[in-house]
């Protein structure tokens, strides 16, 4: 197993919601340079009460979600990486030759947001704090997007922003992971490593797991009571011109192997499909078709994911860290 630097939680910028949401201008250069510099930061959440009591709420729902049995949970499969349950083991893991080891719970925007009534029975049972929880934390990324066009004087057509329009389909999902505990690897272990297909993942967990890959090697993410990790996705760091960041990282045991159950929320912004942005060789490319080509490549082989660069962003060459230096 790679080493690991230790716990890394005052390496990374703390930003406050409330000074964004307040369009306080140092604030916004902050995320600036967080976003460029370490593609990661944290949110600080402590003044949005209901938020937090609505994270709360979603996490016991999952919970008992993710407890019932396998046959029930199987029948919301949609075969879908936007919609519905998926089970342990489906792409490659961490270690060579061995499988991941969490599930997945996804509900997609589109659906959400246009109210459809197809939606699974836990979600259509609690739609009202699906509902708010999953528009409070949409508008909340919309927002840091208008901040980084602001700031980096980005106008019209060209702000980040506008490759998220409301009405359009897109990739955009809320989605809820179990790593179950484990008295073994040898059936597969935690989430590969990769960078985020989309702008901006907002991620709550109150349980460590979660590395990112730094110059100086897999650094722990710790997580922080009443903050979100957010980090840049691969779209916007294309979008950008490779100005922002889009880092590495992977979710591995803390220990040997998973002593108890982990969970994390995770909100993923994703361009509207038909969005267009040069990729890492150069050519144009649709989001839905890098968001698709992206997934299938999870689900490929360790040999065949060596043979490309999609799965890492082009953010990784013979296994070390490509840094790109950003000037405020």
């Amino acid at each position: 197993m790679d080493y690991i630097k230790q716990a890394e939680s005052t390496q990374l910028s703390s930003l406050s919601l409330s000074r964004l949401e307040g369009n306080n201008a140092e604030e916004s250069k902050r995320l600036l340079e967080a976003c460029a510099q370490d593609g990661f930061f944290y949110l600080d959440l402590r003044d949005h009460k209901q938020l937090l009591v609505d994270y709360e709420a979603l996490l016991e729902i999952i919970k008992q979600y993710f407890n019932e049995p396998l046959d029930q949970k199987m029948k919301d499969d949609r075969k879908s990486d936007t919609i519905g349950y998926e089970p342990v083991a489906t792409s490659a893991g961490v270690l060579d030759g061995l499988p991941d080891y969490y599930e997945s719970f996804k509900v997609s925007w589109n659906q959400l947001r246009d109210h459809v009534q197809e939606l699974p029975t836990v979600v259509e049972t609690n739609i009202e704090v699906f509902d708010r929880f999953a528009k409070y934390v949409h508008s909340i990324l919309l927002m840091i997007l208008s901040r980084l066009s602001q700031t980096m004087g980005r106008n019209n057509d060209n702000r980040f922003e506008s490759y998220h329009r409301d009405s359009i389909a897109t990739r955009t999902n809320l989605t809820f992971l179990k790593y179950p505990k484990q008295d073994t690897t040898e059936h597969g272990v935690g989430h590969n490593k990769h960078t985020d297909v989309g702008t901006l993942t907002f991620l709550l967990s109150g349980q460590r797991g979660l590395q990112r890959l730094t110059p100086e090697g897999w650094c722990h993410v710790e997580p922080r009571s009443g903050f979100a990790v957010v980090n840049v996705g691969d779209s916007l760091r294309f979008l950008s011109d490779c100005v922002l960041s889009s880092v590495i990282h992977r979710v591995l045991p803390v220990g040997a192997h998973q002593t108890e159950d982990r969970y994390t929320l995770a909100y993923f912004l994703r361009p509207e499909d038909d969005a267009v942005f040069k990729d890492i060789n150069g050519n144009l490319v649709s989001a839905r078709s890098w968001h698709d080509r992206k997934f299938d490549h999870f689900r490929a082989s360790h040999n065949q994911q060596k043979n490309d660069t999609i799965l890492m962003g082009g953010m990784e060459e013979n296994q070390k860290f490509l840094q790109y230096k950003f000037q405020a």
